[in-house]
């Protein structure tokens, strides 16, 4: 592999820059250079990256006359990068000083097995920290993907932080780069792009501090989701499903459930019942059959038949949050404020950060479904950490 550029996006930085491009600097492989594109701060970032500039000759800083957001920055940082490969790092995060040899390592001892490179993107296990650099979380992200099963896998939630990713300068070319007109899973649509020509190389060790801010503790969700719907349908239904099926190592029940999943998330949910009660025909207690059947009750608002499901999977697993929090949720709107509350109650003590259970026991009567939060998705194994003060 040749030289490797980092391109760091900034905007109104100056408290974390400095601290991020060090931990750059100190790779135990060195980077060919680092792209800094200033994306019109109006504090001190520009005094600081200045300073470390005279003290550091492979840091270039390219000033943007307007604020265009970070999709924008980081693709004019690619494109004056003078490298075959692009690390991309946030403002505020951090790097292990192993990140880049692990990465490079990892990618050719990929690359080497076959007849053609197959393997253009790599990314590590990451950690959060809050605005102090306290720990909040440990999460282990991401798993790889060969490439015909990549877009499959990628379509049904992004594992894969931008902070941190190595990614090859020509195909991230080739795809267009980062969108420039989404201001949320900008990130999530690049990598999809990208995994139509590419494998999804992981390295299953912590090598990046990823910075959580309280001011985006939700980031509106509801805008996120609507952004996410977005990408999803640059996708037909058809290209969708086939990609999904091609992860051959699963059951077709469990590539059919992620299939109504995503039609769901399109808001399809007739279509994505009439599978369900087809799929319900060969296995009537499989659990994702169930939670899916589940969520299409909340969504036209039954409730006995939402109790129902969510109460069967907890049978078979008492340890599922989603259909804790889901269940709790539905007794309160039915009156049975006290088992609502202790399966919301069960649903924390699982999973402290679960930020709708918490929402749920916070909520004052009378409770109705709008009033109370649903989890329409199985829960992550570990759930980020937000600092709330």
């Amino acid at each position: 592999m040749t030289a490797i550029c980092a391109v760091v996006p900034s905007f109104n930085s100056e408290l974390h820059i400095e601290q991020t491009v060090a931990s750059l600097l100190n790779q135990t492989k060195p980077l060919h250079k680092i792209v800094i594109v200033d994306d019109g701060s109006q504090d001190g970032t520009l005094e600081v990256i200045n300073r470390m500039m005279r003290e550091n000759k492979n840091i270039e800083l390219i000033q943007l006359k307007q604020n265009s957001g970070p999709s924008y920055a980081r693709n004019i940082g690619v494109e004056h990068a003078d490298s075959d490969w692009i690390l991309f790092m946030d403002s505020d995060d951090i790097a292990h000083p192993l990140l880049i040899e692990e990465l490079q390592a990892h990618l050719e001892r990929l690359n080497r097995t076959g007849d053609q490179p197959e393997y253009f993107l790599a990314h590590p296990n990451y950690r959060h920290i809050d605005e102090h650099g306290k720990v909040i979380d440990e999460l282990n992200y991401g798993r790889p993907y060969r490439k015909e099963e990549a877009l499959g896998f990628l379509l049904l939630r992004n594992t894969i932080a931008t902070s941190g990713i190595l990614v090859n300068r020509e195909l991230f070319r080739k795809v267009g780069g980062f969108n420039t007109e989404y201001r949320y899973a900008e990130d999530w649509d690049l990598w999809l792009r990208m995994s139509e020509h590419s494998g999804i190389a992981h390295i299953n060790k912590h090598l990046v501090d990823i910075r959580r801010h309280s001011h985006n503790l939700s980031a509106s969700m509801s805008t996120m989701h609507e952004y996410e719907k977005k990408v999803l349908l640059s996708y037909s239904l058809k290209k969708i499903k086939e990609a999904i099926f091609r992860r051959t190592k699963l059951s077709p029940t469990q590539n059919m459930c992620d299939y109504v999943s995503i039609l769901f998330r399109l808001d399809k949910w007739e279509e994505g019942y009439t599978i369900i009660q087809e799929l319900k025909d060969d296995d009537r207690n499989d659990e994702q059959v169930l939670f899916l059947e589940g969520i299409y009750f909340l969504k036209t608002e039954s409730a006995i038949e939402a109790e129902k499901r969510f109460a069967e999977i907890l049978n078979v697993n008492q340890c599922d949050g989603a259909s804790l929090n889901n269940l709790g949720a539905v007794k309160l709107i039915r009156g049975k404020v006290e088992e609502g509350r202790n399966l919301l109650l069960r649903a924390l003590e699982l999973y402290p950060n679960y930020l709708d259970a918490s929402y749920n026991l916070q909520a004052n009567p009378p409770y109705t479904w709008k009033s109370l939060k649903f989890t329409w998705r199985k829960l992550r194994s570990k759930l980020i950490s937000y600092n709330r003060q």
